[in-house]
């Protein structure tokens, strides 16, 4: 049987040409092959979509593994996330361990409604529109489709007890018709999947758990499955030709690790049809776990947070989640409770009340750290003034007599537990020399006699002006200066 595609309408390429780009599978020419590629669409949102590509050694067939477009399917995608670690020996493959990536993270089937039913969809502006065009333009690149899920009950052929019957696609592999003409060919799913399925349950101990084929009869007017013509094995088959198929485990074992080890069965018996042939085997499921974050407090250098550290701030402070550290490098998340998104990961954020950094490996949370408000001391205050080259220091709420002849500058305003950079400095009735004045007055040389605004002064009277520390538009601290 010949695994050639169908030819692309001009109006699907230039379709799929308006709405994301598509680097074409093809080894660049200044690589060696065996290499791998990552491509990153929606980076640092609930939505980040990772494209994996692999370049075997020699050339050769292209096998397309999608895992995750519903997000409550962890044994599809987590099976999906081993695959991007692999060398091939020969061929090719795209993986997208996590095309809902969004959905994972809350472990639901769709956040915006079922993804694998956006399939037909003519509208092109909602996230997940976006992601399935995506989608369908890797589909345009391969000669195999495998869309990995996880199943309620187990599939039969005829009915046997409401776990166990024809309409459960649990411990099943599905395709929409038996066989399927092309313009260059007949695609013999039903003999493809046997195939898998024969070496599949060679290696599955418990007969209960045997994989089966089922057939929705999608082209059929009468088929019980009329919502497949909206998939994604549905528009692979009848868009670009190629074969096409539904991997499903069971949501009823009780074992992740085991829905794991049968995607991986199967995914390991297409590849070998396909000639896609991987150098070593794929590594061994791990429980995940957070081995640290990395913590900017105000965007000073960041500081490492373990696994139920408490890291203490103060109310207005910006925190920014620079790193994630964890035995995983894909599927990871990280949720500032009350805040942002469900993806808070690179993004600076006002903290003003306590609360928690959740992180976590798709759906599990794998670790937290709490965020503890403190209140700031305003004794801890030390104010460095210059008063006509003279350096001197004041505490919160003491006064700088000078005289209107003089000259003084704000070199700086310290505290023992906060950054300088946390707040604001500002000279009421004082103007800096800038276009646009921001409220921070330190480092400029001010000529007390410039000082007229009676309305910043203490009681309206031009005499006593007060320098005062501003963090998130509260004041926290001042000092006066007094004009004899």
């Amino acid at each position: 049987m010949q695994l050639g595609k169908l030819k692309i309408t001009s109006r699907l390429i230039c379709l799929l040409l308006v709405i994301i780009p598509i680097p074409a599978l093809l080894a660049a020419p200044n690589k060696t092959r065996p290499y791998t590629e990552c491509l990153t669409y929606f980076e640092n949102t609930p939505n980040q979509l990772n494209v994996y590509r692999l370049y075997g050694r020699t050339d050769g067939n292209t096998v397309f593994i999608l895992g995750g477009i519903q997000g409550d399917e962890p044994g599809g995608f987590m099976s999906a996330d081993l695959y991007p670690n692999l060398v091939l020996e020969r061929g090719n493959l795209i993986v997208i361990p996590r095309a809902n990536f969004h959905s994972i993270i809350n472990n639901q089937r769709g956040i915006n409604g079922d993804m694998n039913r956006r399939f037909s969809s003519q509208n092109y502006t909602s996230i997940d529109d976006q992601i399935v065009e995506i989608i369908k333009s890797l589909m345009a690149e391969s000669d195999l489709f495998l869309n990995l899920h996880d199943g309620y009950g187990f599939f039969s052929d005829t009915y046997i007890s409401e776990d166990r019957n024809p309409y459960r696609f649990g411990q099943s592999i599905i395709a929409d018709a038996a066989a399927y003409v092309t313009a260059k060919d007949t695609i013999q799913l039903e003999a493809l999947a046997r195939k898998v399925l024969e070496k599949v349950n060679q290696r599955i101990d418990n007969p209960d758990h045997y994989l089966h084929f089922m057939n929705t009869n999608t082209f059929n007017p009468q088929t019980k499955f009329p919502e497949m013509k909206k998939s994604a094995t549905y528009f692979a088959l009848t868009q670009f030709g190629i074969p096409a198929f539904g991997i499903e485990t069971s949501k009823d074992l009780n074992e992740l690790e085991l829905k794991i080890r049968y995607h991986n069965y199967a995914i390991n018996e297409f590849l070998e049809l396909f000639e896609v042939e991987p150098e070593h085997p794929a590594i061994i499921y791990e429980p995940p776990r957070l081995i640290y974050l990395l913590i900017s407090v105000n965007n000073t250098l960041p500081i490492v947070a373990e696994d139920q550290n408490t890291i203490p701030i103060f109310k207005g402070d910006i925190v920014t989640i620079t790193h994630i550290e964890s035995n995983y490098n894909r599927g990871l998340s990280c949720d500032i409770l009350g805040i942002g998104s469900d993806q808070d990961f690179q993004k600076g954020f006002i903290i003003s009340q306590p609360t928690k950094i959740i992180v976590r490996k798709d759906s599990r949370e794998i670790g937290e750290v709490i965020l503890n408000i403190e209140e700031i001391d305003a004794k801890l205050f030390t104010y460095l003034i210059e008063v006509n080259g003279v350096k001197r220091a004041f505490m919160d709420g003491e006064t700088v007599s000078v005289k209107r002849t003089d000259q003084i500058k704000i070199l700086n305003v310290l505290h023992e537990k906060m950054g300088t950079n946390s707040y604001k400095v500002n000279l009421k009735g004082f103007v800096p020399p800038v276009e646009i004045n921001i409220g921070e007055d330190r480092h400029y040389l001010v000529d007390v006699s410039t000082l007229q605004w009676k309305k910043y002064s203490i009681n309206n009277e031009g005499k006593i002006y007060p320098i005062v520390v501003v963090k998130n538009n509260q004041e926290i601290s001042r000092i006066y200066l007094a004009i004899e």
